[in-house]
């Protein structure tokens, strides 16, 4: 008889303790989730002007945003000297993005917001032309169907038009790891501080739980259910007021928003979308359509007599003779390449003219050194006056320096920089090159791969320049 009192009340207290341990044990693990290794890290700028990319090159990406000394970003990986950031924190500040603005996305009715219909590009602005969305083709992000952005404006192309929006903080950039440090532990709270991505609103907080005797529990208060062998435990002081129920209620959702506000919120990044060999190629072409144009503008500012345009020309050329290439994008070029047909016949007749006058031209330094350059050719694979190419300037194109006549100004071939720097010290001269000359089919051009170089005779004029170089060069 003492055996079936004593049993049930063993199990009682094995229950209890099961139960205490569980209750006990789950919180522990959150410390060490917590404190679970991250893939990046956070570093520092250390130099003022400093390019935010839209990708990890100098060449083929452009910039979208400056850093200053000390701004503190998230490292998400390491390539080769370069660090792919999240736009998140207060570093991003006053930087913004693109979105295109077609039927992917809807704005609300005060024009304030956006929202995605569908999964739609996150661009980069490119500031080297001046935010122009024909040249802002580079993707940063992605906006998924549902999400929301911050409006500040639109921004109209020739070609498009796009939202300005506040950068997200999903999106990337890439700076030069030159201008990086480690950031202090200090530093780094800063970007821990900051406001994530959206998520969703926390769950509701959960009843309280009532005491039973016995080591049961009951959630709720209403209807409260007795485990087995215990009974429900009543506070004679509950209050039973109907406005003091109300209050505590309020008081327990603001407890509870306080702690889903300070609890960190993980954020499940998607997958990236992989593009089509079709979209990147109609990507490149967008890209060298838009370069193309920004060197159109240097080359109309230059004398007419002594500018590029033949170059300029086939490079048009390209685009107007492959088949895929968009209808929009075929229009401009085979415009710009008929304008380019009466500038280069301009161009011509200016150049026979010149030779005319070369021939009675008196004076002595111009004739000698013409003479000289004339009686020079049969020793040298080619001979001219050394410049700099505005289409071939590294940037877009690769670098290549240019000879002209020099008599009449025009092309004569374009010179390989094995040694730009040496290269740079005779421009503007008249030089002899003994080498290799080609034809390369690719840039449609005449090159010189030189062996030695003469210095003929200084040359009075100045060289061709470029005529928007910029006075201070950034960071990086």
């Amino acid at each position: 008889m003492q055996l079936d009192r004593i049993l049930p009340a063993f199990t009682l207290s094995l229950l209890a303790a099961s139960l205490a341990f569980a209750q006990g044990a789950a919180p522990a693990q959150a410390p060490a989730a917590a404190n679970a290794p991250s893939k990046g890290f956070t570093a520092t700028v250390s130099a003022d002007n400093v390019y935010l990319r839209s990708g990890p090159s100098k060449v083929s990406a452009y910039p979208f945003g400056k850093m200053k000394i000390g701004d503190v970003v998230e490292v998400d990986e390491e390539s080769y000297g370069w660090a792919k950031v999240r736009t998140r924190g207060p570093a991003f500040g006053n930087t913004y993005a693109y979105v295109l603005a077609n039927e992917k996305v809807t704005l609300s009715p005060d024009g304030k917001t956006l929202t995605a219909v569908s999964t739609t590009e996150v661009r980069a602005p490119n500031i080297n032309a001046d935010g122009n969305p024909d040249a802002s083709t580079k993707a940063i992000g992605q906006l998924n169907a549902g999400e929301t952005l911050t409006v500040v404006g639109q921004v109209n192309g020739e070609r498009e038009k796009v939202h300005k929006v506040v950068m997200p903080p999903t999106s990337t950039g890439w700076i030069d790891m030159n201008f990086l440090r480690r950031a202090t532990s200090g530093e780094a709270q800063a970007v821990a501080d900051a406001p994530s991505a959206p998520t969703k609103s926390a769950p509701q907080s959960v009843p309280p739980v009532n005491a039973i005797e016995g080591g049961g529990t009951v959630i709720g208060e209403s209807n409260p259910v007795p485990a087995p062998g215990g009974t429900v435990t009543v506070d004679p002081n509950a209050k039973s007021d109907k406005a003091e129920k109300k209050s505590s209620a309020k008081a327990d959702k603001k407890a509870a928003q306080a702690d889903a506000a300070a609890e960190p919120k993980s954020v499940v990044e998607p997958a990236p979308r992989v593009k089509t060999e079709i979209e990147i190629a109609a990507e490149k072409r967008r890209t060298a359509h838009a370069d193309l144009e920004a060197i159109w503008v240097k080359v109309k500012a230059e004398p007419e007599g002594s500018s590029e345009l033949p170059t300029l020309k086939e490079r048009y050329l390209i685009l107007t003779n492959d088949p895929a290439c968009e209808a929009e994008i075929l229009a401009l070029a085979k415009a710009r390449v008929q304008q380019l047909d009466i500038q280069i016949e301009s161009q011509q007749r200016m150049q026979e003219l010149k030779k005319l006058r070369a021939g009675l031209d008196s004076d002595a330094e111009k004739l000698r050194a013409i003479k000289l350059a004339m009686e020079a050719r049969s020793d040298y694979t080619v001979v001219g006056v050394l410049n700099a190419s505005t289409v071939y300037d590294g940037v877009r194109l690769p670098l290549l320096f240019r000879l002209t006549d020099p008599a009449a100004g025009q092309t004569v071939a374009y010179v390989a920089a094995k040694d730009p720097n040496m290269l740079t010290t005779m421009l503007g001269t008249l030089i002899g090159i003994r080498g290799t000359k080609r034809f390369d089919e690719a840039l449609k051009v005449n090159i010189v791969d030189p062996g030695t170089i003469d210095i003929l005779t200084i040359r009075k004029e100045k060289q061709v320049q470029p005529t928007d170089a910029p006075a201070a060069k950034p960071a990086n």
